[in-house]
């Protein structure tokens, strides 16, 4: 039998180990700078001094050089140029926190160099040695590496100087960005070519102090006790930031903090003594970033994860800080603002944390908080309800009642379900039902006048042709059922509600008004309910309603000021200028911009203009209120004219929504266009720069009018927005007025003679495949 020699090229082993392990060529720089950063650790257990890394980038070479602890001649020998063998595999080095202790930095760097060459004396010696290194000429089981005493006695640490083999070179900036991920936090100034790229901070409370701070010491609280900052962001949703520190486990002292972030973008970068390792794979229910730098935390071999265990013990520790963070959170109202929060409560089944998590009553921008929910408050009876219906909302919208609807979005609505059933609330039926119908002999004469005047104005106003109203007993604490029998419009009205009772006293005490409390108590409390059966707020009355508007607009003249614009328009028509097209777009928007002048006699007070308005009201505490999205009736005084084009107050009427400015409409588009106004329509206000824009739809949502006010001075740069407000439209005998909202009421308080702006108004028809026919009809 004969045996083989067992042969190893060298050379192409180191290349190819090198390469496997470390994924980039700037591993060489990782591997040495995490070498002189273990080497100053080292001696910083021995000594004070000014540490300092200083790396030089140059065409082919580079070094590294540190003033750590440098090295014998018996660790050159037996550590550094031995594979596998480490001299930071001892009690001092692990007391120190050292990085590395895999004893494989020497090989990464013949993944890219030819030749290495050191320089170093260790710190309690006073010999300097040079050793070196050439990868062509390495062979296993070969005195191959040169290794001398050094002429010149330099001070202690270790200089590394690598030659790059041809063809490759370091980009000084990849150099850097590349560094920048695990130095950037050590305390240790790092230099490349000169330029700083460590000493940064991870934590610095000064940029939180706008925000809550909460400073606790957590203890018996599991397997770990910590100091904890918490900032929480009274805006931005309530983010949260939390810097952990003088962390104990299992009451043995941990060296290291954390800092973390939420929605910082970022995931959790493990760090040890600052340097950075790898991204923790730890799931955060809060969506934190930041470090994690922990003394236990331990890279494996090729330094792109951190080991199970430690990650294991980091995972507790995160999952300690983010309950520290709910219970805080909890006890503050921005809660409900945090989606994270949200999830937490939600993930973990912590609904004792959602007292303050809000759910919505009645549909309107009104909300109660969680942990105060009964099924009876202030003698009323509360209901939930989880559908859309808005009928079915009105219906349970009353005096006697309060109904909560859960959210659309998950988790918000999972925790308000849990909550409802916890607290014994009681779901809404599909309908409510009327128990008692009253009779005609059993109730008073003001009721039996209230049900006259219900029955005439819905058939006035809102052209419901056939409708009958009685008083009745109705289930749930409802104010008010509707219902459709046989073509009649049936309309069973609580008996002894407080806003029915307070219409029935006008009756008594001043007659004159009662008409007008009638209305009122219709658009507050009656019209969303009879809404659907309403002819002008379906199709087919938008559709009329369209034809009517358009025909107004064909008989609208040319006033004799806007003659000269279309004169002049006409000659370039002749002369070729414009084409005919041109001339019908220009005439459109001459007949829908206009400049408005408002004088100072034409700025009245609602008090004296319309006196009937202030003193017409049924609103009162328990009244719902009005969603602004929703389609409403305008405020009829047809009776009344004025020639005010501004009409303020003083006092912020509920009945006016509190609105206490409010502006005419152009004659123009009166004119034009004031059918559409009688109609029920929602409002929404868009404002910027120099523009007011009021956007009018229509309850059909097929009509939409908007009217654009372009004012001469520019509104404040921080005074924009858009938002839709509850439909106050004011219809007058000769006037249409609009609430103008708080922050844009001090543009219309002029103080000369008068004040103008330019105004246009066009009707935005929504029939899509109908439009065209409607254009051709009569």
């Amino acid at each position: 039998m004969e045996n083989l020699e067992f042969k190893i090229d060298t050379p192409r082993i180191l290349k190819l180990l090198a390469n496997d392990i470390y994924d980039s060529p700037y591993a060489l720089l990782r591997e040495n700078v995490q070498n002189a950063f273990d080497a100053i650790l080292m001696r910083r257990q021995k000594e004070q001094f000014e540490a300092k890394i200083v790396i030089s980038i140059q065409e082919g070479k580079i070094s590294i050089e540190d003033n750590g602890i440098g090295m014998t001649s018996e660790v050159i020998e037996q550590n550094y140029w031995k594979a596998g063998s480490s001299g930071k595999n001892n009690s001092e080095a692990r007391k120190a926190g050292v990085v590395g202790t895999f004893g494989i930095g020497a090989m990464a760097n013949f993944g890219i160099c030819t030749e290495l060459r050191i320089v170093t004396r260790y710190c309690e010696g006073d010999l300097t040695f040079e050793s070196k290194a050439v990868r062509e000429k390495l062979e296993i089981g070969k005195r191959c590496i040169e290794i001398k005493e050094a002429e010149r006695r330099q001070e202690p640490g270790t200089t590394v100087y690598a030659t790059l083999q041809q063809g490759v070179s370091l980009n000084i900036e990849k150099a850097k960005s590349y560094l920048l991920q695990f130095v950037r936090y050590i305390d240790v100034p790092v230099t490349i070519n000169g330029q700083l790229i460590s000493c940064q901070k991870y934590y610095e409370p000064q940029k939180y102090e706008k925000d809550t701070h909460i400073h606790e010491k957590v203890t018996n609280k599991g397997e770990f006790s910590y100091d904890l900052n918490l900032y929480i962001s009274n805006t931005n949703n309530g983010r949260v930031v939390a810097y952990i520190s003088d962390i104990t486990q299992n009451g043995t002292s941990l060296i290291g903090d954390v800092f973390l972030e939420q929605n910082a973008g970022v995931p959790i970068q493990g760090l040890r003594r600052g340097f950075g390792l790898s991204s923790l794979p730890i799931a955060s229910t809060f969506n934190l970033g930041g470090v994690a730098n922990l003394s236990f935390l331990v890279p494996t071999a090729g330094r792109d994860s951190i080991n199970v265990e430690s990650v294991d013990t980091a995972g507790r520790l995160l999952a300690s800080v983010e309950l520290e963070i709910a219970i805080k959170l909890a006890a503050l109202d921005i809660c409900d603002h945090n989606t994270c929060f949200l999830n937490y409560v939600n993930n973990y089944g912590r609904y004792d944390l959602a007292g303050n998590i809000l759910i919505n009553i009645s549909g309107v921008d009104d909300y109660m908080k969680l942990g105060k929910v009964e099924p009876n408050m202030h003698d009323k009876a509360v209901y939930y309800y989880t559908g859309t219906d808005k009928a079915l909302i009105a219906q349970y919208t009353s005096d006697n009642t309060i109904l909560l609807l859960p959210s659309r979005d998950y988790p918000r609505r999972n925790i308000q379900m849990t909550m409802l059933n916890q607290r014994n609330i009681e779901a809404v039926s599909d309908s409510a039902q009327v128990l008692k119908v009253y009779k005609t002999e059993e109730i008073t004469i003001n009721e039996f006048a209230f049900l006259l005047r219900l029955t005439s104005f819905l058939k006035d106003d809102y052209l419901i042709p056939d409708s009958k109203a009685y008083f009745a007993d109705l289930s749930h604490g409802v104010s008010c059922i509707a219902k459709k029998e046989d073509d009649v419009l049936n309309l069973y009205i609580a008996r002894g509600v407080d806003s029915v009772k307070s219409v029935l006293d006008i009756y008594d005490s001043d007659s004159r008004l009662f008409d007008g409390f009638v209305k009122d108590y219709i658009r507050n409390y009656i019209y969303q309910q009879v809404a659907q059966y309403v002819p002008s707020t379906r199709r087919e009355g938008a559709d009329a309603l369209y034809k009517i508007l358009q025909r107004n607009k064909e008989l609208y003249t040319i006033e004799k000021y806007e003659r000269g614009e279309i004169e002049e328009l006409m000659r370039d028509y002749v002369i070729g200028n414009r084409t005919y097209a041109d001339v019908i777009r220009v005439s459109e928007e001459i007949m829908r911009t206009h400049e408005e002048t408002v004088k100072t006699e034409q700025v009245g007070i609602i008090e004296t203009v319309l006196p009937d308005i202030v003193a017409t009201n049924t609103i009162t505490d328990e009244t719902p209120k009005q969603d602004p999205g929703l389609a409403s009736p305008p405020i009829l005084m047809t009776d009344s004219d004025t020639m005010m084009k501004i009409l303020k107050t003083n006092q912020a009427y509920p009945q006016l929504n509190r609105f206490t400015h409010f502006l005419a409409l152009s004659d123009r588009l009166f004119n034009s266009q004031s059918d559409f106004f009688y109609s029920p329509h929602s409002t929404r206000i868009i404002w910027g720069m120099h523009k007011i824009v009021y956007i009018f739809t229509h309850a059909s949502n097929m009509l939409t009018l908007y009217y654009e006010i372009e004012l001469k001075h520019k509104l404040s740069e921080n005074n924009t927005g858009g938002i839709p407000i509850p439909t106050t439209t004011i219809v007058s005998k000769n006037r249409i007025f609009v609430p103008i909202i708080p922050n844009l009421a001090s543009y219309f308080d002029f103080t000369g003679a008068s004040m103008s702006f330019y105004v246009k108004f066009d009707l935005i028809p929504e029939f899509n495949d109908r439009q065209e026919t409607i254009l051709n009809e009569e």
